[in-house]
């Protein structure tokens, strides 16, 4: 089949008074059976047929063979299938409970890695790769599984998806959990480095695969994704990688690693009708989001209020900007109080305009966003209780919505570098959902990213010029005597051995040694006010440790810049360790800022807010805090002084000074102030573990449930039916 009589037969299939829908189907057959390269075109052309199937029911046994043929069996009509049909749904029913069958390539995948080969899979987004992670989890052909995701939100979603097989295996999302006899654990890199208890795996996973490859010399997340590949593969060379459209893998890969590579481009369960609108090519950002304002207006006109909907904003400062910008047209429409938004102004806010979206029918979703708020409002789209979801690419890598609708409002990942050619794909790839929309709309707003697929490097493997030399110092033993001469400014320095360097991964080594070095001048000096320990430093103690960490490992550029000096750095670090309640933090906050600026609002102090606490607060501080105490004890020691231990301090930072098990209960949807109930209900000790509390929950839900006000039950209704 030809591009021309492509495009013919799809005007004929997307013109609403179309009824000649016979002699299109004989049509399309008679292609079929050319059996030529673009076989694809008409898998296209056959779903967007699906989309219409109301209207011929008559001809479904046609519209079967077609079906049939392209492989697509879990869309056959059972009632109109022939014994040919019967048949090949048999042979490509899956392990997994429920009738699911595979289509032809997925069934492909799945027999090849169970019959031992290591597979590397390129192919769109509604080719449903994670259903062969389903399949793998059902076979039961591994008693240890590993699935390694890029983000908290994919992981929620997975943990939930998979939590049918907990009879036969413990799932495990955090690292401090102990494994039993059979596992599934669900990790992002981090966790796999952090984890202490991984001491065996049958098999493992990496989801969005692509994401090795480092995007610059400072990427510092593909590092420990490498890193993570790496310890994997140390313990188990069994593996399956997925992720969008690429070329291939860099030279001598599938060698080194024993892996195929598979690519499918074309093989899709969903297709997409794409509209492109241009904006203004001179003029600064915000003459160019007048014309990205008009557009949007257009869209959702056309789109109508009712319909699910997905917008693309590069950052959350953007998203809940545009938030309030739907809101506003969207004035007249009726309000829907509801039990979500009065917790959130209970919670967090009463002049949130979050609250007002949702009882609108919007909301947003970010990385920094609490994750109660986020898993709950990705639940409350896919069951329609909101139909506008403004989002960044934490929620687009790889968590399943039922948007019909996507709108890419910038076409930026960050600042002004352009949507690469994955995170465009992966974003276009939400519209349209198998079963409910066969066709999507795509609204691309601003330029569309080069269609050209990149080759996708494995640095740890290849170790070439694109491996990082933070990365290579963690694998230092195995490199060459020319690679390790690359690291000398690392081996050569006195200050610091690698052995604490490689312990601190995320920390960049060159602070660590810069702040060593600067602690070897100030030893006498400094000593008396850093030889502290426990959890509870004093007032000039702690400031002078956020002084350290302002000046020596750049806090000011994490978390969005959320902390802009010392003094600020130690009066939020403060508010933490005196336990202020979110609502607090976030008057607080608008209550020092408004006055310095007029055009200050509450949602930027709940944005601020957010972004300390998710970004500094769990994660980066306590492991900055962590180096700087084996630095302090290293050089101390040295020169015969009291050393200090933070490590307490460190860990009770990140846990919120709370019991850990109550901040971790968050992961699983419970929120911190539901999760404090809980723990006083169980009457536990400070140290149980989250698995303890779990099955306490678990095992008594209605003791529990009992406890709480109306949405307090809701949410933890939800959590429990996937604990």
């Amino acid at each position: 089949m030809n591009t021309e009589i492509y495009n013919n037969l799809r005007k004929q299939i997307d013109n609403s008074a179309f009824t000649g829908w016979q002699r299109l189907f004989v049509e399309l057959i008679n292609l079929y059976n050319l059996h030529d390269d673009n076989q694809f075109l008409i898998q296209d052309l056959t779903l967007r047929c699906l989309e219409r199937r109301g209207e011929f029911k008559q001809l479904h046994g046609l519209l079967n063979i077609l079906i049939s043929e392209l492989g697509l069996f879990p869309y056959l009509d059972p009632d109109l299938m022939t014994s040919k049909d019967s048949i090949r749904m048999n042979i490509f029913k899956s392990p997994i409970a429920g009738d699911i069958t595979f289509h032809l390539k997925q069934a492909e995948i799945y027999y090849r890695i169970v019959n031992g080969d290591n597979i590397v899979l390129s192919a769109p987004t509604s080719f449903g790769k994670s259903l062969v992670i389903d399949a793998l989890i059902s076979s039961e052909e591994y008693d240890n599984i590993v699935v390694v995701v890029p983000t908290i939100a994919l992981m929620d979603e997975l943990r939930k998806k998979f939590s049918k097989y907990k009879e036969n295996y413990k799932i495990i999302t955090q690292s401090s959990q102990e494994p039993a006899t059979k596992n599934l654990y669900i990790y992002t890199q981090e966790r796999v480095l952090e984890c202490k208890n991984l001491e065996r795996v049958d098999f493992f996973i990496i989801d969005e695969f692509y994401k090795l490859a480092p995007l610059n010399t400072s990427d510092y997340r593909s590092d420990r994704l490498n890193l993570a590949f790496h310890k994997l593969f140390k313990m188990c060379s069994r593996f399956y990688m997925l992720g969008p459209n690429i070329n291939g893998l860099a030279e001598g890969i599938e060698d080194k690693l024993n892996c195929n590579f598979v690519k499918y481009d074309n093989y899709k369960t969903v297709v997409a009708n794409e509209y492109r609108y241009i904006i203004r090519e001179d003029g600064n950002d915000k003459e160019k989001d007048i014309d990205r304002d008009a557009h949007l207006v257009n869209i959702l006109q056309k789109i109508g209020q009712n319909e699910q909907t997905l917008i693309y904003c590069k950052t959350p400062k953007r998203a809940a900007s545009l938030v309030k910008k739907i809101m506003k047209l969207r004035e007249n429409q009726e309000i829907r109080k509801g039990e979500f938004s009065d917790w959130l102004r209970e919670t967090y806010h009463d002049d949130w305009s979050m609250a007002d979206a949702v009882e609108r029918g919007i909301a947003c979703h970010h990385g920094r966003l609490p994750r109660v708020v986020s898993g709950y409002v990705v639940e409350a789209f896919n069951e329609k209780l909101i139909n506008i979801l403004v989002c960044t690419s934490t929620l687009i890598e790889g968590v399943n919505t039922n948007a019909r609708s996507v709108i890419i409002y910038d076409d930026c990942i960050r600042g002004t570098t352009q949507l690469d050619s994955f995170t465009f794909n992966n974003i276009s790839g939400r519209s349209g959902r198998m079963f409910e929309h066969f066709v999507g709309d795509i609204h691309v707003i601003g330029r569309k990213p080069s269609a050209e697929l990149p080759w996708i490097d494995v640095p740890i493997v290849t170790q070439d010029d694109s491996a990082s030399r933070p990365m290579l110092l963690s694998i230092i033993d195995e490199l060459s005597t020319e690679q390790r001469a690359s690291l000398s400014r690392y081996t050569t320095q006195q200050y610091v051995p690698i052995t604490l360097l490689n312990k601190h991964l995320g920390v960049p080594p060159e602070r660590i040694i810069k702040f060593a070095e600067a602690l070897m001048e100030k030893c006498g000096a400094w000593n008396s006010i850093m030889a502290w320990t426990g959890k509870f430093p004093t007032s000039e103690q702690l400031r002078h440790l956020c002084n350290i960490m302002f000046d020596h490992f750049a806090i000011s550029r994490m978390g969005g810049g959320c902390v802009k000096s010392k003094k600020q750095l130690f009066y939020r670090v403060l508010n933490i360790v005196n336990r202020k309640e979110d609502k607090d933090l976030i008057q607080s906050e608008y209550d020092f800022w408004s006055p310095r600026n007029a055009e200050y609002e509450i949602d930027d102090a709940v944005q601020s807010v957010f972004d300390f606490k998710r970004n500094l607060i769990g994660y980066n501080l306590p492991k900055i805090i962590l180096a700087i105490n084996d630095v302090q004890r290293l050089i101390f020691s040295r020169f015969n002084y009291r050393c200090g231990d933070y490590a307490a301090f460190a860990h009770s930072l990140e846990a919120m000074f709370l019991p850990p098990s109550i901040v971790a209960l968050e992961e699983f949807g419970i929120p911190t102030r539901v999760a404090q109930k809980i723990y006083q209900i169980s009457n536990v000790g400070e140290d149980a573990t989250v698995d303890l509390i779990l099955e306490q929950v678990r095992s008594h839900p209605g003791l529990y449930i009992s406890k709480f006000d109306d949405f307090e039950k809701t949410l933890l209704n939800r959590a429990i039916q996937y604990l």
